[in-house]
């Protein structure tokens, strides 16, 4: 029985061909889905490498989430914390028989549930779900990529050290109190394209590959996934034909002058 590695081979030597490989995909939703999120986690070009981002990047930005600092009126007994509301202590004392030791303060308050943090924790959140829902066929599927030695891994493989880090970043106590937003807006990416901290831009980028590749199934999107990671499955499964053909042609597409 061929595997997908000969399979490929064969249709590669062949010259198979797909008029229109956005039609296929689009003629089955089911199919639209699974492959697009299969491609998303098998990427391994720099910047769009989801493995490296929630293995190397991600405890980094853990440890240096962007915070706003908010003031809130704190009522303390004998200390001063950030600065004194006078007018608000002088009335607080006169409702507590003048009591001298008593300060409003204003105390630097800092939160983390902000625009940027809230587009991160959207992110890893969509990726977990991502390799929940993928089918089981499909993670069993051969990875060949032109940056691993050796080039063939089981996808399955990438896929368990994957979820063990989001599963750990997911449980950090620091994302704990922070939203997951229903939409990402135009003001979560800006607010984290223009942070100082250079690690959420690579966060915007990995939304932008999610959204043209899985939410809208671009199929011209992939193509530079194709030129470096290609997924080859059982042939005999469901869909697993149809995915060898079409990494065929996404492998000699990339290849075109």
């Amino acid at each position: 029985m061929a595997s997908g590695r000969d399979q490929f081979l064969h249709y590669l030597l062949q010259g198979v061909s797909i008029a229109d490989p956005q039609a296929v995909v689009t003629a089955d939703p089911s199919l639209a889905r699974a492959l697009s999120a299969a491609y998303l986690l098998a990427d391994t070009r720099k910047g769009y490498d989801i493995l490296a981002f929630v293995r190397d990047t991600l405890p980094l930005l853990l440890r240096q989430l962007q915070r706003s600092t908010r003031r809130e009126r704190v009522t303390y007994q004998g200390q001063i914390r950030g600065r004194v509301d006078w007018p608000a202590t002088t009335k607080m004392r006169l409702q507590n028989e003048v009591n001298p030791a008593l300060y409003v303060c204003r105390p630097p308050l800092r939160q983390e549930n902000t625009p940027q943090n809230q587009l991160l924790k959207y992110v890893l959140v969509s990726l977990e779900n991502l390799i929940r829902d993928l089918p089981v066929e499909l993670q069993m599927a051969e990875l060949w990529t032109a940056v691993s030695d050796p080039p063939s891994t089981p996808f399955t493989q990438r896929l368990t050290h994957m979820t063990f880090h989001l599963r750990q970043a997911l449980s950090h106590v620091r994302l704990h109190d922070i939203d997951v937003p229903d939409v990402i807006s135009t003001h979560h990416l800006s607010k984290a394209q223009s942070s100082k901290n250079e690690m959420y831009g690579v966060v915007v980028g990995l939304y932008g590959q999610y959204e043209q590749i899985v939410r809208r199934h671009n199929w011209e999107a992939l193509w530079p996934v194709m030129s470096q990671t290609l997924l080859l499955p059982d042939p005999t499964i469901p869909w697993g034909d149809t995915c060898i053909r079409l990494a065929v042609v996404g492998f000699l597409r990339t290849r075109q002058p």
